[in-house]
């Protein structure tokens, strides 16, 4: 090639370079800006390539004509044609650059951002931000990507009193943290769904590391660094949460960094107590204490704590010492006392309940309890696990849900007549690990234990002395109101009686039963339906007596329902043998049915007045429909409720006068007011059904003497209609033995047979 030709071809491939850059970039802004389909980019793109091709071989078919004298390659001719053929490439990748951007941004406009734009529309919020913050890395630019990543977004707050923490987050779906700096840190992006949903953080310190859930706001106190934090406890990080428990909301608590022991003290632990003369020391106690109008002192009060033949030491052991082979499992049988000698003697303390909720992880989802605790912990059990057992572990705390229930610090009511205890029993149910409980102090009921704590600062919690409000109500102080006044209140859960019901057999059930599931429109304007289960057994060809059921709290708790039957068939088989049929609504407010309150106690709120009437128009309608069945004898309908059943009945027997009898556990009237149209009081007066009540007198939930009783005074049952059951040294969880000896009976007693 000559120096002409050579500097010919340059000028040809380089023009080319030139023109065809300017010409695509004009045209790349031209498609964006107006959204012109990719087909007619590429059809440009492709008349681009064939002019330049075209020109490039017009170009050599007239040098090849060409005639040359001298065919010596001088040197700059070889430099003129390496460039020559650099440029040709970087044509060649010009076309190519622009074919897969153009291409790229079609599939982005085509695909990528409708997808996109579908996640975000169908609520999953999560996806869209994981989506739009890994595009935006590969289109910082796009404004659709940036609105919708703005959409799935918030911002989440972080202050702390100590800087130079290292901060990481780990964001749904990852399964690592991401370090994003250490404090001083303002704010911080995550998906804009529920706060303990939306992110972890993992704060690290002093060789420690704080797993702290999503919060909207985070705000933390770190330990002292001159304290040392025991061996085997758990710490945490000083915060201000929002606290709930059932029946209490707790205001303005701002929690200093504290620990808490990894298991609940065990046998072998208090014996060391024992062993040291700690119930000789009155250093370790209390006393001298003023409770309700007395004052106790040491020498006559620890005369009180002793075992099973008069020996200082818990309730259950034996001239103090402890069951064979118990050394491991946790202390029981022991009151408040005991179990704050023990701390003092320990150097360490009882924790405050505020501690112990925060640490038994409730207040991070307060609305549902997670189910990893009801689900293994310890409850309706007959026996104790070990201090160390995992299962139910939560937050790196074994068994502190069931167990045993654990004494907290703070007194319950301003007599301080009782302490708060928490976290439930191995002999009760699940549903009390997230409910207040409250003892007398020197309460030294089986089932009673406790952990230990310490507060990781230099100055005392003023939480530790916070008294728990005791809701005291004096219902004979309150009136009555008219007759014609409780028609208006009663006219609420009045309804159109039309019934238009579905019935389905449950496939392969259990041999020798059937199950069936019922449907229907609710009363009240709804989107979903209101149904429920019937379980039977096949060996009886008459009319079934059927028992209508109305389940406890732990309905609130969870949303599924399909393991019912199942769970009827088991625990009324002593009823369905004898030929009664177990019906069971899916009420409002339970199980997978819409949620407007997530807690059984009363409130002075629309939303809990709502709540009871369409309970009782789902309730009613219920009896519409057992009473429409031909294979049901309704003239012996009867109601069975246990605990939160129990209290919902005040209000179910008072609207419907269809149940011929009913039996009820561990019942009463509950404390907290609620709007006059439901006030439990006015309409347990007119209820007139034969009862059945059985009740533990030491019930932690529904107290003796505050709920009982009122309730048993109140009650418009006649007498020799009412039978009652109150079980000594027994608590909320009732031995369900004792039912089953007198339910059928009192069924039977009182329907027509």
């Amino acid at each position: 090639m000559s120096m002409n030709s050579s500097n010919k071809y340059i000028q040809i491939v380089g023009g080319f370079v030139a023109v065809i850059f300017g010409v695509l970039q004009g045209i790349d802004w031209l498609f964006k800006r107006f959204e012109i389909d990719s087909f007619y980019f590429n059809l440009i793109l492709i008349i681009l390539l064939v002019a330049f091709i075209f020109s490039i071989s017009i170009y050599f078919l007239k040098r090849r004509k060409a005639k040359s004298e001298n065919r010596k390659i001088e040197k700059k001719s070889k430099i003129k044609l390496i460039l020559g053929v650099i440029l040709t490439g970087l044509v060649l990748l010009i076309f190519v650059y622009f074919f897969r951007k153009i291409n790229n941004n079609q599939t982005l406009v085509n695909e990528i951002i409708p997808e996109l734009i579908e996640t975000y529309d169908e609520g999953k919020i999560v996806e869209s931000f994981n989506k739009a913050k890994e595009l935006l890395k590969e289109y910082p630019n796009n404004d659709i990507i940036k609105s919708y990543f703005d959409k799935s977004s918030k911002y989440a707050y972080l202050k702390t009193d100590t800087d130079g923490i290292e901060v990481s987050i780990l964001y749904p779906g990852d399964s690592t943290y991401l370090f994003i700096g250490n404090t001083p840190l303002d704010s911080f992006l995550v998906p804009n769904i529920w706060a303990d949903q939306s992110h972890k953080l993992k704060l690290f310190h002093n060789d420690i590391e704080y797993i702290q859930k999503g919060r909207d706001w985070h705000n933390y106190r770190f330990p002292d660094s001159s304290i040392d934090i025991p061996e085997n406890h758990k710490a945490f990080l000083g915060t201000d949460p929002w606290m709930f428990l059932q029946g209490i909301n707790f205001e303005n608590i701002k929690l200093s960094s504290f620990s808490i022991a990894v298991n609940e003290v065990s046998n072998k632990d208090f014996q060391e107590f024992i062993d040291a003369g700690g119930y000789e020391n009155p250093s370790y106690w209390d006393f001298p204490i003023q409770i309700g109008n007395k004052i106790y002192d040491f020498n006559s009060s620890v005369k009180l704590f002793t075992d099973r033949y008069n020996k200082p030491g818990p309730a259950n052991w034996s001239y103090g010492k402890y069951p064979s082979g118990l050394e491991n499992q946790p202390v029981t049988g022991i009151s408040w006392f005991e179990a704050r000698a023990f701390a003092k003697f320990k150097n360490l303390n009882l924790p405050n309940i505020f501690q112990w909720t925060y640490a038994s992880g409730i207040p991070d989802n307060v609305f549902v309890v997670d189910q990893s605790v009801i689900n293994n912990s310890n409850y309706d059990s007959s026996q104790l696990r070990e201090v160390s057992d995992e299962n139910g572990s939560y937050n790196g705390l074994n068994n502190i849900g069931g167990n045993v229930k654990e004494w907290v610090l703070n007194p319950n009511g301003n007599k301080k007549e009782k302490y708060s205890i928490m976290g439930g029993a191995f002999n009760e149910s699940a549903y009390t690990f997230n409910n207040y409980y409250s003892l007398s102090a020197f309460d030294r009921s089986i089932g009673n234990g406790f952990r230990l704590s310490k507060n990781l600062t230099n100055s005392q919690s003023d939480l530790d002395y916070d008294i728990i409000p005791d809701f005291q109500r004096n219902f004979d102080e309150l009136e009555n109101i008219s007759d014609e006044v409780f028609e208006v209140y009663k006219s609420q859960f009045d309804y159109n009686k039309n019934l238009d019901s579905k019935t389905t057999n449950i496939d392969n059930f259990q041999d020798g039963y059937s199950a069936q599931k019922f449907e229907m429109e609710t009363t009240y304007k709804s989107d979903e339906s209101l149904y429920g289960y019937i379980v039977y057994s096949n060996k009886f060809k008459n009319k079934y007596d059927p028992v209508i059921v109305y389940p406890n709290a732990g309905s609130i708790g969870t949303n599924s329902d399909e393991w019912l039957p199942e769970s009827l068939l088991n625990q009324y088989k002593y009823l369905i043998d004898e030929g009664y049929a177990i019906i069971h609504p899916i009420y409002y407010n339970t199980f997978g049915r819409e949620k407007t309150i997530r807690t059984f106690w009363a409130s002075d709120s629309e939303d809990y007045k709502n709540t009871i009437i369409k309970i009782g128009q789902d309730y009613k309608r219920s009896l519409d429909y057992i009473e429409s069945r031909n294979d049901f004898n309704f003239d012996n309908m009867s109601y069975f409720g246990y605990s939160w059943g129990s209290t919902t009945s005040n209000y179910l027997l008072a609207i419907d006068d269809r149940i011929k009898a009913a039996v009820i556990c561990v019942g009463g009237l509950m404390l907290q007011k609620s709007r006059k149209e439901v006030e439990a009081h006015y309409y347990i007066r007119r209820i007139k059904t034969p009862i059945l009540h059985i009740i533990g007198k030491e019930d932690g939930i529904f107290g003796y003497e505050e709920n009982y009783k009122p309730w048993k005074k109140l009650i418009g049952t006649p007498k020799d209609k009412l039978k009652l059951i109150e079980l000594e040294n027994v608590g909320h969880g009732l031995p369900w033995d004792t039912i089953i000896k007198h339910h059928s009976n009192w069924i039977k007693t009182n329907t027509i047979n």
